[in-house]
C-alpha cells in the first residue's frame, strides 16, 4: 500500500532541510518545564524505555536526554528509540547526538507512526515533538500502533512550538509563509484532533490533559528567515519563491511592529513561542 501523499511530501522535504543542517539551526528547543513535566510520569528509578516518533534530528531528544540525566530524574530512563522515517532527518540526527546521554542506550530507526519498530508492550512512554499533525485527518492506524507498542499505564505525550501570533511582527510573518502551506495538515488546524472521536483511541486511552507554556527566544534577523525556510512547504519552494519571501520577511522585521530588542547593535531580538503539550494514559 502506498504512503498518503502528505507523508511522501514531508519525509521528501524535511530529508533536504535535515540533512544540510538547516532545521536543526533554524528551529526552537523545547522548554526545561514541559520536558520535567512528561518525566514525572515516569517513576523514580523505573529504568523506562521511551519511544520518540518523528524524532527529526534530535532537538527535543538531546533536550530531553539533558532533563533525564538531572538528579531528579536519575534512574527513569534506560534506552531511548528515535524512530525518523526521513533519511536526511536521521543523518542530522546521528550528527548531531553526542554523549550527552550519559548511561542511557539511545538508538534510531526508520520507522513511521503506524509502523514502530519495537515490541508489543515495551515502551513506558511514546512522545512526539513537532510531528503528530502530519497524520492529517485520519490517526487510526497511528493510534493503535502507539497503543502496541505502550505498556498499561503508559504515557503517550505530543509537543509543539508555535510562533507566537499574540506578536504583532510574527503574526505579519505568518501571514507571509502559511499561505504556501499546499493543504499540507499543519498542526495549527487541528486535524491531528479527530483522533478524539474514534473507536481506536477511546478504548486504548485516557482523556488527554493540555498544558501551555510561553516563552521569548532570541533571535536574528537571518534565523527568522531561516525559521521559515525550515518549514517543508517552503522547502518545496522555487529558488525564486523563496527569494521573494524571504525578502518579504525581513521587510517586516525591519519593520518592527512589536519587535522587543535584546542587543539592538548586535541585531538580537525576541522570538516569542508557545509550547503545547498533550498528555494520555494507556489503559
Amino acid at each position: 500500500m502506498s504512503e498518503p501523499a502528505h507523508t511522501a511530501f514531508a519525509k521528501s522535504n524535511f530529508s533536504k532541510s535535515g540533512s544540510s543542517g538547516l532545521y536543526d539551526r533554524a528551529r526552537p528547543d523545547y522548554p526545561s518545564e514541559a520536558i520535567d513535566q512528561i518525566l514525572s510520569r515516569l517513576a523514580a528509578g523505573s529504568n523506562s524505555t521511551v519511544v520518540e516518533l518523528g524524532a527529526g534530528t534530535g532537538l527535543f531528544t538531546r533536550g530531553f536526554l539533558e532533563r533525564a540525566q538531572q538528579p531528579s530524574n536519575a534512574g527513569k530512563v534506560a534506552r531511548l528509540v528515535a524512530v525518523e522515517p526521513s533519511e536526511g532527518m536521521r543523518q542530522g540526527f546521528m550528527n548531531k547526538l553526542d554523549q550527552s546521554q550519559g548511561t542511557i542506550r539511545v538508538e534510531c530507526e526508520d520507522g513511521l507512526f503506524d509502523q514502530i519498530p519495537v515490541e508489543d508492550a515495551s515502551a513506558d512512554l511514546v512522545v512526539i515533538a513537532q510531528a503528530f499533525h502530519w497524520v492529517g485527518h485520519d490517526g487510526r492506524s497511528a493510534v493503535k500502533e502507539i497503543a502496541r507498542v505502550l505498556k498499561p499505564g503508559g504515557t503517550w505525550a505530543l509537543i509543539w512550538n508555535l510562533e507566537n501570533r499574540d506578536v504583532e511582527w510574527i503574526a505579519q510573518i505568518r501571514e507571509k509563509y502559511e499561505r504556501f502551506e499546499q493543504d499540507t495538515p499543519q498542526y495549527r488546524l487541528g486535524y491531528w484532533r479527530s483522533i478524539y472521536d474514534t473507536t481506536e483511541y477511546e478504548s486504548a486511552f485516557t482523556l488527554p490533559t493540555e498544558s501551555h507554556y510561553t516563552r521569548a527566544l532570541p533571535t536574528t534577523e537571518d534565523l527568522v528567515v531561516d525559521r521559515a525556510f525550515s518549514k517543508s512547504y517552503i522547502t518545496a519552494l522555487s529558488d525564486a519563491e523563496r527569494d521573494t519571501l524571504g525578502n518579504e520577511i525581513r521587510e517586516v522585521v525591519r519593520k518592527g511592529d512589536g519587535k522587543r530588542w535584546i542587543d539592538k547593535d548586535q541585531g538580537v531580538f525576541e522570538y516569542d513561542y508557545k509550547t503545547d503539550l498533550v498528555l494520555a494514559q494507556r489503559k
